[in-house]
């Protein structure tokens, strides 16, 4: 009897600590969280993204990246003027767990650099994800004096920062319920 009670004990901390974040269990984890963009959600499996991503190609409603081996959309819903939004996803034992983003302006060129300036897609982009997720980004000072906005919300992180390239900003959400362990 001992052994089935110690059995079953074990069976449940290790139950609780499946649904952790550092340490802490997740608040009533609300699935709304898995949703990214365009129909994917994090869990979706390997084969069904490539799937999707397929027949959102098919619709026309994206395309082959333009940065590396990305999938591409054009977002004229959500930015000013319009932005090219690149994106594959990290995957975990075959499930998306991680969408790193790169966004710039369609119409960026040297020429006009000063109009569609990083500030100012650095701050669309921060208040795209604000809305999406229905908060506010804090910001957070780094010690080489860049800056970076970022927000965690139950097992979801979302990050958003400039990169060197003063055409581009970065963003990556990530949801730790389909981490394992975190990447340094």
């Amino acid at each position: 009897m001992r052994i089935y009670i110690s059995i079953l004990s074990l069976l449940c901390i290790a139950a609780l600590f499946s649904c952790t974040n550092n340490g802490k269990a997740f608040d009533k984890y609300d699935e709304g969280l898995d949703d990214i963009v365009m129909g994917l959600y994090f869990g979706m499996e390997r084969q069904d993204f490539l799937d999707h991503c397929w027949d959102l190609n098919q619709k026309g409603k994206t395309g082959h990246g333009t940065i590396g081996n990305m999938v591409m959309y054009v977002d004229s819903l959500n930015f000013d003027p319009k932005v090219i939004v690149n994106f594959y996803p990290e995957f975990e034992k075959d499930v998306i767990s991680e969408m790193p983003f790169i966004f710039y302006f369609n119409a960026w060129a040297p020429w006009n650099a000063k109009e569609l300036n990083q500030e100012k897609l650095y701050q669309q982009t921060i208040q795209f994800f604000e809305k999406k997720y229905n908060t506010t980004l804090d910001k957070k000072e780094a010690p080489n004096g860049k800056h970076l906005h970022y927000k965690t919300i139950g097992p979801l992180m979302i990050r958003v920062y400039k990169d060197i390239d003063e055409m581009k900003v970065y963003a990556d959400v990530r949801n730790f319920a389909y981490v394992e362990k975190v990447k340094k």
